[in-house]
């Protein structure tokens, strides 16, 4: 571990900071989960879209400060709740604070370039988690990214659903939040993967932006709009799969359409085991946090990290979800099967 050197001026500035970041992500200061005073410790901001707000949020920021504190590292949480010229604002903060490192989940698709160049300037290295940046971002802005390769999370589920149909048939498709990049390259992987499978036709979309209730209300519209033509539902989200079982349920098409969701949130444990899910694929915020973490610590002790860092995605069914544990880490020692 790096040792750090700290003056008096910044140990005030890191106080300012601890309470600056644990107030923007919903904790008070000197409350449980809040920073505590270690000098020597680097500090790494993390400027994240969500957490208490959402499920995967809150697992990956609690996941980060359990690893952070075992690795004696200083973890700055800052939620911007998706609004971009928050997230530029905390950036900002993170700058004037001098932090050591910064590790950014964009809120918006696309709007990482002016931060990443001002961090930069500053001399701070920023790696990327979670949401992939555009192909076109330039690379030298950033260290690395970590974090699950979306568009191959639309082949999967595209994959899947030929299963599941056998090649033929009809679906819909409930999209995430327009503009998120999550919502983008996985919808982009989805089209890809079936292109390779003609005889299937989707028959409508609508978003979902990432919540159960919307979901539902898009679902419900899109099954009165379909009915008994849809033969399976996609969604790249548990929890708006959730919504959208509940639309089904209530057009008596539970159980007679394919629903095909992603995270494996505790939600979709549930709908698997009772048969109202069919497949999902398993996102662990866990990984999610700790890779971007410890990617980040070893930037900070000079260590060349590789670029792109893609988490496993195993496929979950209800033959075997007793291998993952919702919410959770992976498995130790999980590898993901070779792609086809």
């Amino acid at each position: 571990m790096m040792a750090h050197t700290i003056t008096l001026l910044r140990k005030v500035a890191l106080a300012i900071t601890v309470c600056a970041a644990t107030v923007l992500a919903g904790t008070a200061c000197g409350a449980p989960g809040a920073a505590t005073n270690h000098d020597d410790w680097p500090t790494i901001a993390f400027l994240v879209p969500m957490d208490r707000n959402h499920e995967y949020g809150r697992n990956y920021v609690a996941s980060l400060r359990t690893t952070a504190e075992e690795h004696h590292v200083h973890a700055f949480v800052m939620n911007s709740n998706y609004d971009a010229s928050v997230q530029a604002s905390q950036m900002k903060i993170a700058i004037a604070k001098k932090v050591d490192g910064i590790v950014i989940w964009p809120a918006l698709y696309g709007a990482e370039q002016p931060m990443l160049i001002q961090a930069q300037r500053a001399g701070i290295p920023v790696d990327i988690s979670n949401s992939q940046p555009p192909e076109d971002l330039d690379t030298s802005l950033y260290h690395a990214f970590t974090g699950p390769n979306d568009q191959r999370i639309g082949e999967l589920q595209g994959k899947e659903l030929a299963k599941l149909l056998s090649g033929k048939g009809t679906y819909v498709y409930i999209g995430g939040t327009p503009g998120n990049a999550a919502a983008i390259n996985r919808q982009v992987g989805l089209e890809r993967e079936m292109a390779n499978h003609p005889d299937i036709t989707l028959l409508g979309s609508q978003p979902g932006n990432f919540d159960k209730n919307q979901a539902q209300t898009a679902a419900s519209a899109l099954i009165s709009r379909f009915g008994n033509q849809i033969d399976a539902l996609v969604t790249p989200d548990d929890i708006m799969a959730s919504g959208a079982a509940q639309a089904l349920d209530a057009a008596g098409m539970a159980g007679q359409v394919k629903l095909l969701g992603h995270n494996y949130a505790p939600v979709a444990r549930g709908m698997l085991e009772n048969g109202s899910m069919s497949t999902t694929l398993f996102q662990s915020p866990c990984w999610d946090s700790t890779h971007a973490l410890t990617t980040m610590m070893a930037i900070l002790d000079g260590k060349d990290v590789p670029p792109v860092s893609y988490m496993p995605l195993p496929v979950v069914t209800k033959d075997n979800l007793d291998e993952f544990t919702p919410n959770s880490c992976l498995p130790d020692g999980y590898s993901e099967p070779t792609p086809n």
